[in-house]
């Protein structure tokens, strides 16, 4: 029957599209805006509001943080997690960057070396004060929410202060600092060499040079950072994770413990390794034709 045809049809779209068409969403939006203009708009739109923003595991996580008034999950053992991850981070701020080993670079290796010890110790300060700003902020929040002169409010009264004493002696600053500095180095010597006329950009020989040693820095600048975050990242893991996730455990409900930073120095040097490969085929074209 062509009824029952038409039925079958338009079940089979509903399985291919889900539950809801185009057009149910259309007289959805319809009908939320017929009530609005004729019902009250308060309540039509927080029931809107309501249909619409629900993220099941997000609000669950928020109100069990919500339910959780203790300020610490685990205070018996809050004192010993605390000492553990101030050692994690003296261990971090001294041997994070030490003897990074030296890239595969020939002569250039011992200089290789050195560039990846301070790629390395950058983002492991920088991870170290990251850490205890989080911890002196976490402190401080938590011992505002204990009851007063309870056990908990005392040991957070202490860690808070020791956190206060310790967390300005922790180094450490934008990790895109060292990139741009580079960049803005090769800039800066680039047109201070045009502006005195040593160097006659116009001349074939003159460009082809500049390109060779454009690619040799933006290779040299590329492993070392991509080694440099590597050593960072292991070490960093190695040494805070197993000490922040228990201290994190004892404190309870305080979110994700503070990451480090060298995936963003690892995807500046897979750019700089992208342009690299991409740009010297094109200087390579530009110079033939000129």
């Amino acid at each position: 029957m062509p009824g029952t045809d038409d039925e079958t049809k338009l079940g089979a779209l509903r399985a291919r599209l889900g539950d809801q068409l185009l057009v149910d969403e259309l007289a959805d939006q319809l009908n939320r805006t017929r009530q609005l203009l004729t019902g009250n708009p308060e309540e039509t739109t927080e029931a809107v509001l309501a249909s619409m923003g629900g993220q099941a595991e997000v609000e669950a996580r928020i109100t069990a943080s919500l339910a959780a008034t203790a300020p610490l999950a685990e205070p018996d053992r809050f004192p010993e997690a605390h000492r553990l991850a101030m050692r994690a981070l003296e261990v971090l701020d001294r041997e994070g960057a030490r003897d990074p080993g030296a890239p595969g670079l020939g002569p250039l290796s011992p200089v290789a070396e050195i560039a990846v010890e301070a790629v390395a110790e950058f983002l492991t300060k920088g991870y170290a004060k990251t850490i205890a700003g989080r911890l002196r902020t976490l402190y401080a929040r938590r011992e505002s929410q204990a009851e007063p002169a309870s056990s908990a409010r005392r040991s957070l009264a202490r860690a808070r202060l020791e956190m206060d004493r310790l967390a300005p002696g922790f180094g450490g600053s934008s990790p895109l600092t060292p990139v741009l500095a580079a960049g803005a180095s090769v800039s800066v010597l680039a047109s201070g060499f045009q502006y005195l006329g040593a160097i006659d950009f116009a001349n074939r020989r003159v460009l082809l040079a500049g390109a060779i040693v454009l690619f040799v820095v933006f290779f040299l600048l590329s492993s070392v950072l991509l080694r440099g975050a590597a050593v960072a990242h292991r070490r960093s893991r190695m040494i805070m994770d197993r000490p922040l996730a228990a201290l994190w455990e004892t404190i309870g409900f305080a979110g994700d413990p503070p990451k480090d930073d060298s995936q963003d120095f690892a995807f500046i040097a897979i750019v700089l390794s992208a342009l690299l490969w991409l740009g010297a085929p094109a200087i390579g074209v530009l110079f033939l034709v000129l």
